[in-house]
């Protein structure tokens, strides 16, 4: 113990709630605007291209998913890519970005030539450019430029992914309230929309959108009933969302609840999404309070001493988990530990799933890659995805040191009286799980320190 009773470990966490406090404070107005010009752009028809530099392009992929995949029901897909591993270099050439596109820039350290050449080629283009950056160096030439001030690469990457978790939130509460968008259409055929199902007709329905009504096709869906919740792009039912009748999508003023449904003066409108996000900072705060800081830390010891007998450490994870496990091997790697992450290999996962099932495409590595004295660690939200389960049994059987970072109360994954050690995240918003699972896995990450 330190002078005050204060551990190293809680001295990290106190560091990381002066950095994230001291950002939110000078840059929450410029995130703000940032998250509304992000959503004109996009209600335009434009597309989000997230660029990470070096271990930042797990940070872009995260971004990607977040928007193309949102984890709370009903709730508008938007289109975002991230091609920062793209070998050919792609990301630097102009043709990628149409005039309305996004571009959102990552590094952990000062913005370096490659995330440069990413915002120049969007600017040339007439894209917006936001650019997520560490301190030091000379700031980019960019529309948004959001810098936090710390030397910790680790700190500054928990905090950009508050900020960038907080932009794709933002832009789904600026798309529930229409005339904070201005000139976008807010049944945009370029964004999947959730309908509620009011009519049918002779060759689809008729759907609500947010108070407007709309004639699709649903040749794609069968036994369309009135009441149905329908996920409509470009006059076209894609798919049937899962919310019975009655139910619409969540809305936004349930994350943000200083949001009216509808807004006519955009400052006052800013002002309160600028309060929201403060809101936010304050919750997040609290959440890393929670963390059980000592179990953490004999897991980081345990770890540690299966590394220093030559083990290597497994990681692997689901969407934005997979990311996370991702940006996790690569920093034990960077350590000069040895470490996989089971989701890289497209060619691999892609093979396996194919053959034996996407349940089966972590175990199956593990079983021929995996031995005794080796680590796994699933990453996940709720703890029950069976490609998950399956990997943790194998690695088990196998001998293997198992542990799981995961959302309370753990899931299925929870129920494991072999788990090695289960670190939990003391919330159920996907958004604030992945936050914390990143502050986890960057305390053992510090843990356990090098090999010499």
């Amino acid at each position: 113990m330190t002078a005050a009773g204060v551990t190293p470990f809680t001295a990290r966490l106190v560091d990381r709630e002066r950095a994230l406090s001291a950002f939110l404070d000078e840059h929450g107005e410029r995130l703000t605007r940032a998250c509304h010009d992000v959503a004109r752009s996009l209600g335009r028809g434009g597309v989000l291209l997230a660029h990470g530099s070096a271990s930042a392009a797990t940070d872009a992929a995260r971004v990607a998913v977040a928007l193309m995949h949102p984890t709370v029901a009903g709730k508008r897909s938007f289109p975002a890519l991230a091609p920062s591993n793209d070998p050919t270099g792609a990301t630097q050439r102009a043709q990628i970005f149409g005039g309305d596109d996004i571009a959102l820039s990552l590094t952990h350290g000062p913005v370096d030539e490659p995330a440069r050449a990413f915002l120049d080629a969007g600017a040339r283009r007439g894209a917006l450019t936001v650019a997520l950056v560490g301190p030091g160096g000379t700031a980019p030439r960019a529309d948004h430029v959001l810098t936090v001030d710390s030397s910790d690469p680790h700190v500054v990457q928990e905090v950009q992914q508050v900020a960038y978790q907080l932009l794709c939130e933002l832009v789904q509460v600026f798309f529930e309230h229409p005339g904070l968008l201005e000139e976008a259409c807010i049944t945009c055929g370029d964004i999947a929309l959730p309908g509620r199902v009011v009519a049918l007709t002779e060759h689809g329905a008729t759907v609500d959108i947010d108070g407007l009504r709309e004639d699709v096709a649903c040749d794609l869906i069968e036994e369309v009933t009135q009441g149905d919740l329908l996920l409509c792009h470009a006059g076209v039912a894609l798919e049937r969302l899962d919310a019975g009748p009655g139910e619409g999508p969540v809305p936004a003023s349930s994350l943000y609840p200083f949001l009216e449904r509808v807004e006519r003066d955009i400052d006052v409108a800013l002002r309160d999404v600028r309060e929201s996000i403060a809101q936010k900072g304050r919750e997040i705060l609290l959440l890393r309070r929670e963390l059980d800081v000592a179990e953490i830390e004999r897991c980081a010891g345990k770890i540690r001493r299966r590394l220093m007998t030559g083990g290597r450490v497994l990681t692997f994870g689901n969407g934005g988990s997979a990311a996370a496990a991702q940006d996790f091997a690569g920093d034990l790697l960077n350590q000069g530990w040895t470490a996989f992450a089971l989701g890289n290999d497209a060619a691999t996962v892609t093979a396996l799933a194919d053959d034996d099932g996407y349940e089966n495409v972590f175990a199956r590595q593990i079983t021929t890659l995996g031995h005794s004295r080796d680590v796994a660690i699933a990453l996940s939200v709720n703890g029950s995805s069976e490609n998950l389960l399956q990997a943790l049994a194998a690695a088990h059987h196998r001998g293997m040191k198992t542990c799981a970072i995961v959302a309370h109360p753990g899931g299925l994954i929870g129920e494991f009286d072999w788990l090695d050690h289960l670190l939990l995240v003391p919330s159920d918003d996907v958004a604030r799980v992945q936050e914390t699972q990143a502050t986890i896995y960057h305390l053992i990450l510090e843990a356990i320190g090098s090999p010499t």
